[in-house]
């Protein structure tokens, strides 16, 4: 419209002054067909005639996700998935909307993919995260693990003690005692 009406009263477009042709050439220049000049004209004269009647762009309204429009649904979701326990996953969220009283609830005719249950898990403020397998995870503490490190790695660390640098002192290289000729350093690493 605000095209239209720049093409209408612009004194060096060719449309200057005349309504039909500057229409044309805006729906034209909008790479629209002819037909949409009359829109155009409709649209304005409405315009004109109230200041308020401005056409509603209907884009992105469609794009309103389940859960901004439910609470309930939300709330439902939260407790399924914290009944479920520790470790949820997406296809749990899948099949939960699956069944026949949440797809009368939430008004679902299919099945919701994958990439939807996943966005909304992360909507929800669930995290996917991996299990720790580190070396010090739970299991330092276990009866065999203090048993073996208590009767025999101890012992042994002992035993080549003296045959290793003390590096947790803090003197200069040439302050080390050097050994032996016959004794051979241990190096651990």
């Amino acid at each position: 419209m605000k095209q239209f009406l720049w093409v209408y009263v612009d004194p060096q477009s060719s449309a200057y002054g005349k309504w039909t042709m500057a229409s044309l050439l805006t729906a034209k220049a909008l790479e629209r067909k002819p037909a949409h000049s009359q829109v155009l004209r409709e649209r304005v004269h409405a315009f004109i005639a109230d200041h308020e009647d401005l056409p509603f762009n209907i884009y992105g309204t469609w794009n309103e996700s389940l859960l901004d429009k439910g609470e309930d649904l939300t709330q439902e979701i939260h407790i399924h998935l914290q009944g479920i326990g520790k470790y949820v996953k997406a296809m749990d969220l899948v099949d939960f909307l699956n069944t026949p009283e949440m797809r009368k609830q939430s008004g679902l005719t299919k099945r919701i993919h994958l990439a939807t249950a996943q966005r909304w898990m992360k909507k929800l403020e669930y995290r996917w995260m991996k299990d720790p397998k580190g070396q010090f995870v739970d299991g330092h503490e276990r009866d065999d693990v203090v048993a073996y490190r208590q009767e025999t790695f101890l012992p042994a660390w002992e035993a080549i003690k003296e045959k290793t640098r003390d590096w947790s002192c803090h003197k200069r290289d040439g302050d080390y005692p050097r050994p032996s000729l016959q004794e051979q350093k241990t190096v651990v690493w």
